[in-house]
């Protein structure tokens, strides 16, 4: 009888997790601030900030990171520990209801300003050349490896210029050849 009590304790919940993540996701709460998108596949890993009710930054879990795997029937999934951990997880330097500045974990060069814009949404900026721009999309370019150790020579920003609404494109060189 222990049997049974055990492993339904252990697998209903299986079942569940996806179910609640999925409403987590989806929360009126949500706004998504930017997606990654690689060479390797079709999926993208979404950066959605989640706000308070008065729309000021939840300080207690700022960002929801999920991933849309279209290679699987658009199933969406948090990360994995491993992935969180070591490649696209963040670590926040500072965090207010007002503004949030992070950085990937797995690149420490660049910081991230979670701010409100002109029109008064959340955006995510960067700097180039002393001048912030707007994050819309990371694409990294993946060019074999490991799991542990892929060659990434290089990671594309697209950009927009929060004063021309320009599009642009910045290149970062990682691993140069």
């Amino acid at each position: 009888m222990s049997y049974k009590i055990f492993v339904v304790l252990i697998f209903i919940p299986l079942f569940y997790i996806p179910a609640i993540f999925k409403d987590k996701v989806s929360g009126s709460n949500k706004h998504n601030l930017f997606i990654i998108e690689r060479s390797k596949d079709a999926n993208q890993i979404f950066y959605d900030l989640n706000v308070t009710d008065s729309n000021q930054i939840d300080t207690k879990s700022p960002m929801t990171i999920y991933w849309l795997r279209h290679t699987e029937n658009g199933k969406i999934i948090p990360l994995s520990w491993i992935q969180k951990t070591y490649a696209y997880g963040l670590n926040y330097i500072t965090n207010s209801k007002s503004e949030t500045i992070f950085q990937f974990v797995s690149y420490k060069k660049r910081n991230f300003h979670i701010k409100k814009d002109k029109n008064g949404l959340f955006k995510v900026f960067t700097a180039f050349n002393n001048k912030e721009l707007i994050v819309k999309k990371i694409y990294i370019h993946l060019d074999g490896g490991t799991f542990w150790f892929p060659k990434i020579p290089k990671v594309e920003l697209q950009l927009e210029d929060p004063i021309t609404n320009e599009n642009l494109t910045k290149i970062i060189i990682v691993n140069a050849k």
